[in-house]
């Protein structure tokens, strides 16, 4: 088990037990939401930006601390992707980063213009895919342009921030509530690998509830079934756990695109889903980007499903999409997701960035 504190990440980090508490607040957002009217107590009002290749996420929290405890609302959402195309061999321009960089201060500004987050509020996080000189020029441009820093995470500590939002700490059965931590999982299927981890209940002092993380990643090729076998522990609960919270890009883009009408934070997934979607990708994709939205007839539902399919479109070409479609069903095929109570957490990608800004309000 693999068990760590994010020192590495938030120098005031309250610790594992405040970032369960997350998981309460996580349900209150949705991608792109409308800014809401401005707070003037700004010492409450929080801000973050989280970078990746391809896009930059934004969130702007109000997080009240009092002396019987704390809240956190969740104010607004919003995902980018810089105007300059991704370069089609996958190597990162001089252009493109600058465009990256000017995404991250557009953003910025909009933070503090239109809630009023005071700048040393705002938070800079870097995914781990920025790597070697692309991570470089990337902090020195954001530096040059907004004076701010880069704290950038590692593959471990995404996974942990990720499962601790993803995750709901608690799930009801028949009228009784019960630890939902036990028998969950989250599983981040991205283009090339698969990611992902789960908390599980250590022994601690009478009266005190402390979790362990597991975490994996690896790279999405054949014989993923014998690299997680019963006997190798590492990955065991890929195979003991029933409950799998799907995580990831071609994740979102499927429930987008395939069912725009179910806006649910936890939407239930099958593997028929999967293979529906894989078939549709790679046979018409073009239909798939385009889903026909005039059967939703709640005007905001609509235009919540219209700006996910555009969001979709920015990310996926047709031929990334049937290419990320088929790293899914690989997975979904070798490590048996028939099995499996399949649900989409649908705000998991703002599940880092939401736990990584919590963590740095005193």
């Amino acid at each position: 088990m693999h068990s760590r504190t994010f020192e590495v990440i938030a120098t005031n980090a309250m610790g594992v037990a405040l970032l369960s508490l997350l998981c309460a607040v996580c349900g209150g957002y949705a991608r792109g939401q409308t800014p809401g009217q401005s707070d003037p107590a700004t010492k409450e009002l929080h801000g973050g930006i989280e970078i990746a290749l391809r896009t930059v996420r934004a969130i702007a929290l109000r997080v009240s601390i009092t002396a019987e405890g704390d809240s956190t609302k969740v104010i607004s959402t919003e995902q980018l992707t810089p105007s300059t195309p991704f370069p089609r061999d996958e190597k990162a321009t001089p252009e493109y980063i600058r465009d990256l960089a000017q995404t991250v201060q557009r953003i910025l500004e909009k933070l503090q213009r239109d809630f009023h987050i005071p700048p040393n509020q705002i938070h800079l996080l870097g995914l781990s895919e920025l790597v070697g000189q692309v991570r470089d020029d990337l902090a020195r441009e954001v530096r040059d342009k907004t004076g701010k820093e880069i704290a950038f995470l590692d593959p471990t500590s995404e996974t942990e921030l990720s499962i601790a939002s993803s995750i709901p700490r608690r799930y009801q059965s028949e009228g009784k509530w019960y630890d939902n931590r036990n028998i969950s999982l989250m599983l981040e299927i991205g283009a090339t690998k698969i990611r992902g981890g789960y908390q599980q209940l250590k022994q601690t002092a009478p009266g005190r509830t402390e979790y362990d993380y597991a975490t994996w990643e690896f790279p999405i090729v054949g014989g993923l079934r014998a690299k997680v076998s019963p006997t190798t522990s590492q990955y065991a609960g890929l195979i003991t756990r029933k409950k799998f919270y799907l995580t990831g890009d071609i994740v979102w883009a499927l429930a987008t695109l395939l069912r725009p009408e179910d806006q649910r934070t936890y939407m239930p997934l099958t593997v028929e889903d999967i293979n529906n979607f894989h078939y549709r990708a790679m046979n018409d994709p073009e239909a798939l980007l385009n889903p026909d939205l005039s059967k939703i007839t709640d005007s905001n539902a609509r235009n919540e499903a219209r700006k996910g399919r555009e969001a979709v479109k920015a990310i996926y070409t047709p031929k990334t999409l049937a290419a990320a479609a088929e790293a899914m069903k690989i997975v979904a095929t070798e490590l048996n997701l028939a099995e499996k109570q399949l649900i989409f957490a649908r705000t998991s990608n703002m599940a880092r960035l939401l736990s990584y800004v919590r963590l740095q309000v005193n």
